[in-house]
């Protein structure tokens, strides 16, 4: 992959503090829908693949009693405190041949959708099951100021993460793959921020992570003095979920 991408991929490291502080966490509702659609219960064995700080993984303990959380950056791995996370990523899961019930990726199948699918394949037990869950939660309502706005822009052209958005399509991974066709559904959740928390939010996307730190602090403070007030965010919850044929 261009180094540019693969360095979008682990700019969440630079904010990992942040990002543990301010970034959505995966709600109940979507949680229970993703277990009750592979029909998992709490004997199954799973794995959060790119754990992140552990957003997931802390709604996946609390449901099965067996939880494996991979992550490959040192320092989002660190924070998270509900399992003993494992170093790997979707290139190379650190577990045996068939070990997993189910694999669990919260916003990052995106990075990897194509090179992951053969390893997950391979961890994953005969009809195993693959869950996927997306927060989006960009617009706002009232949206954000024309400024700010120009200036988080400029940074998503300039980081490469448009070209991303606009030319791949993880879905593309699953064709011809091991598993059967994609089920999709999107739940509709709403959170309510003030504008430090919002311009916080935008510092933990990998377009700002991905600045230098003294660019990164720079804007910050732009945001800061630009985004004032309350704001409501509505959250489109994009689940999918798939089975080994």
């Amino acid at each position: 992959m261009p180094e540019w991408r693969n360095a979008l991929a682990d700019s969440f490291g630079n904010v990992a503090e942040l990002y543990e502080e301010v970034r959505l966490g995966y709600s109940d509702a979507a949680v229970d829908r993703l277990c009750a659609a592979l029909g998992l219960d709490g004997s199954a064995r799973v794995l959060d693949l790119a754990a992140g700080t552990g957003k997931l993984t802390r709604q996946l303990t609390a449901r099965f009693g067996h939880v494996v959380a991979v992550e490959p950056n040192d320092e989002m791995r660190r924070l998270i405190d509900v399992v003993e996370a494992v170093k790997g990523s979707a290139e190379h899961i650190p577990l045996p041949d068939s070990e997993l019930d189910a694999v669990f990726v919260g916003d990052a199948f995106h990075w990897f959708w194509r090179v992951g699918l053969s390893e997950i394949t391979r961890v994953l037990r005969p009809r195993g099951g693959l869950a996927l869950v997306w927060n989006h939660w960009w617009e706002t309502e009232p949206p954000a100021p024309d400024e700010a706005l120009e200036l988080l822009n400029a940074c998503f052209q300039k980081s490469g993460a448009r070209h991303l958005r606009e030319t791949e399509d993880w879905r593309d991974a699953f064709p011809g793959s091991a598993f059967e066709p994609l089920t999709e559904e999107t739940l509709d959740e709403r959170i309510e921020v003030d504008g430090s928390r919002l311009a916080e939010l935008y510092l933990t996307t990998s377009s700002l992570a991905v600045l230098p730190a003294d660019e990164r602090e720079a804007l910050a403070a732009q945001l800061s003095r630009l985004v004032q007030g309350r704001f409501s965010i509505p959250v489109s919850v994009q689940l999918a979920w798939t089975r080994l044929l």
